[in-house]
């Protein structure tokens, strides 16, 4: 009798506490699988060369725009230089060029004037040689130097042609030489790599005198800004959560103490394998042995004064959201404070 009465209760408390974990999940929800992260940067040259010098040390506070290290400038500033001094040359020879195509316009000129000139001349005798006036030779030789004023102006013409030719040749290597100064300005430029955004450096290895290949990590730029919690939950509750609810937390930096902050967005997808394509988050829905339910990452706004204690990227944490109806935007990307 004992037994099955112990049974029966059992079997109705079990009931009640999947009947409440039902009912409770259309009002938070509650997740400790989540952790403190942020943007981050891996810092690295675009261009090769040896590392001559770095202007931060491990956990330097840095601003947008800071230098972080120098590379060896002396290869690309020769480059720079030989770039330069081509744009000149390819300067001066296009303005022979265009010299060239105003001296072949003029010849131009001339010989159709001779021409003209030789045309009417030749008009004119052939009539009179008609009427008996000149000599047949006198026309020949007027016809002579028709086609010799024909021929000059002919070898004008192909001269200006070929003078415009030159020019537009001259023209594209200018273009090329401005267009490579600029590449060995550019990379004359990337010999010193800035901070894209405000940030602390992450404790790093990397000595001076190291060769480094364009795309070789240097150190990680961590930004101050960007801290945020992700909170992998549950699939059944992500129906009820929506941006600008209310969230309660905690982080492992600072124990036992209760900060407030709001949803910031909830994913839509996730990778059902870690095979699939790194632009979905994958969440590993196996614990040991045990087959977890699919979880969903949810970004989570700190307060609106974060302090050090939560700026710890990785850290833990442990967050309640509240599913209630999220607030009217008020353009703050952030949840209220304490």
């Amino acid at each position: 009798m004992f037994e099955k009465k112990f049974l029966v209760v059992f079997v109705a408390v079990l009931f009640l506490i999947l009947i409440g974990n039902e009912i409770s999940r259309h009002f938070f929800a509650y997740t400790s699988d989540a952790y403190i992260t942020s943007d981050y940067a891996s810092m690295s040259p675009a261009v090769a060369g040896t590392l001559a010098e770095l202007h931060v040390t491990n956990d330097t506070e840095v601003r947008k725009g800071d230098p972080l290290f120098t590379l060896d400038q002396t290869p690309y500033k020769l480059a720079a230089e030989s770039a330069a001094a081509n744009v000149a040359v390819s300067e001066q020879a296009l303005q022979v060029a265009k010299d060239g195509v105003e001296e072949a316009k003029t010849n131009v000129t001339a010989t159709k004037a001779i021409l003209d000139d030789a045309e009417a001349t030749q008009r004119r005798l052939s009539t009179l040689q008609e009427s008996g006036v000149v000599t047949e030779q006198r026309l020949d030789d007027a016809t002579r130097d028709l086609a010799e004023a024909q021929a000059n102006y002919e070898r004008a013409l192909a001269a200006r042609t070929g003078a415009q030719d030159q020019l537009k040749q001259k023209a594209a290597e200018l273009r090329q030489a401005t267009a490579e100064k600029a590449v060995a300005d550019y990379n004359l430029e990337q010999t010193v790599v800035r901070a894209p955004f405000d940030g602390q450096v992450v404790p790093f290895n990397t000595k001076t005198g190291q060769y480094l290949d364009a795309g070789d990590v240097v150190l990680i730029l961590v930004s101050r800004t960007g801290y945020r919690i992700v909170a992998n939950v549950h699939e059944q509750h992500v129906q009820f959560i929506k941006p600008g609810q209310p969230v309660y937390y905690m982080v492992s930096t600072a124990p036992w103490v209760f900060f407030e902050g709001s949803v910031r967005g909830i994913s839509k997808g996730i990778a059902r394998s870690t095979l699939e394509t790194q632009a979905l988050p994958y969440v590993d829905p196996e614990t040991d042995w045990i087959r977890l339910s699919q979880r969903f990452p949810v970004e989570i706004n700190l307060s609106v004064h974060p302090d050090d204690r939560q700026a710890f990227m990785g850290a833990d944490a442990r967050v309640l959201i509240l599913n209630t109806d999220p607030p009217p935007p008020t353009g703050s990307s952030h949840g209220s404070g304490q």
